[in-house]
């Protein structure tokens, strides 16, 4: 884009016509000096922008919400002829910081500016910080001249996970809780779940009931937690993002689904997720490449749903056995979802509701679901007390 100063073509217009009418040498001076200032500064705009070049520095390309780091934007001055005013503005950190309003130095000749940018990634996404516009002006800020350039430094910021090593409910897991003493699955007695001892077994995993009444050795089986029992529905309507203007409320939503995933994927748990968005999705988080799957999916997908939360959940039970555990991920219980979850709890679900609460309001009916044995666990207090991450 090229811009010239209207109030410069104004008074060089007036200088002109001034000429004309009063003659004499002076007044053709004054109109000369400027239509070369003119000249001049049209020469050196249409010469800097091919002698400025830029670079942009960061140590890696794979990042998780809620990091920061420091991109470094080289700007160099391969000219003569100094750049008394440089702006420029990167896309990727106007995206992320609304207060960002570019950075405007000053190259002598054969100069370089290194320009450092502490960017704290609060958002999921792909981010491109070589998008950028360089604005350059002449010596007498006549000619302003605005160009668009692509460096493609691309940079991925994924959902944070933690570590959830001390979830617990009740003084116990709260995942063993729900697939055994609540749900009642586990028999102590069945050999479904355990298999005979193999020489180099460890003997802490025998089980001694099973194996004094079958008379010989039986252990545990490792993987003996079937990934039907355990399901997560994940609401990503719209209002997760009306609620607060910087989206915070859907990052929780979305950091703890994945470390409650990981959590399970971790320990042999397999998950079935259902997720309400637009386009409804269902992931089976069976291997670890399953869950990178998904992390991929959650990179760029926001909450766009217009679908009833409650209605969701109905329409999927059915895929869903009786006597398993479920969990709930949203951002408040209302009515409907409150009688919804008590009803699926008198059908012998297990349930545990994880929320981000914005208001006392969202939480109103928290009291009447933990009456009825449905755990109510908040996000901000679990995430807050995990100080350490997963790395992916």
């Amino acid at each position: 884009m090229f811009r010239v100063s209207i109030k410069f073509i104004l008074i060089l217009l007036a200088s002109y016509i001034f000429a004309i009418f009063q003659g004499g040498n002076l007044p053709y001076r004054i109109f000369h000096g400027l239509l070369i200032t003119f000249l001049i500064g049209f020469v050196y705009i249409l010469m800097k922008q091919k002698e400025i070049k830029i670079k942009v520095k960061s140590n890696t390309k794979i990042y998780s919400s809620g990091e920061e780091q420091e991109f470094i934007t080289i700007i160099n001055n391969f000219g003569f002829l100094p750049a008394p005013y440089v702006l420029l503005n990167n896309k990727a950190i106007e995206q992320i910081n609304p207060k960002y309003n570019g950075d405007a130095v000053a190259l002598n000749p054969a100069d370089s500016v290194w320009v450092r940018n502490i960017v704290k990634f609060n958002k999921r996404g792909l981010y491109n910080f070589g998008e950028m516009s360089i604005k350059i002006s002449d010596l007498f800020c006549v000619f302003e001249r605005t160009r668009n350039i692509n460096l493609n430094v691309p940079v991925k910021v994924y959902p944070k996970v933690y570590e959830l090593s001390k979830f617990t409910s009740n003084g116990s897991d709260i995942f063993k809780n729900a697939l055994s003493n609540v749900s009642n699955i586990e028999d102590l007695y069945s050999t479904k779940e355990i298999r005979k001892y193999n020489i180099g077994d460890n003997l802490k995993k025998v089980n001694w009931k099973v194996s004094a009444k079958h008379g010989e050795l039986f252990v545990k089986n490792p993987d003996m937690v079937s990934g039907e029992e355990s399901n997560i529905f994940l609401d990503m309507s719209k209002s997760n993002i009306l609620i607060s203007e910087d989206e915070t409320k859907e990052e929780q939503l979305i950091d703890m689904c994945t470390s409650i995933i990981n959590h399970m994927q971790l320990r042999g748990i397999k998950t079935k997720l259902f997720i309400n968005t637009k386009v409804a999705r269902n992931y089976d988080i069976k291997s670890r490449s399953d869950f990178i799957e998904l992390m991929e999916f959650f990179l760029t997908q926001k909450s766009d749903s217009e679908n009833d939360f409650s209605m969701f959940i109905n329409s999927n039970i059915n895929k869903i056995p009786r006597l398993s555990w479920i969990g709930i991920i949203t951002t408040n219980v209302n009515r409907e979802l409150k009688d919804n979850l008590l009803l699926l709890k008198d059908k012998g679900y297990n349930i545990t509701v994880f929320y981000s609460a914005f208001s006392l309001k969202d939480i109103t009916y928290n009291e009447i679901l933990k009456k009825s044995q449905i755990e109510c666990l908040s996000l901000f207090d679990l995430m807050s007390k995990q100080e350490s991450k997963v790395k992916i």
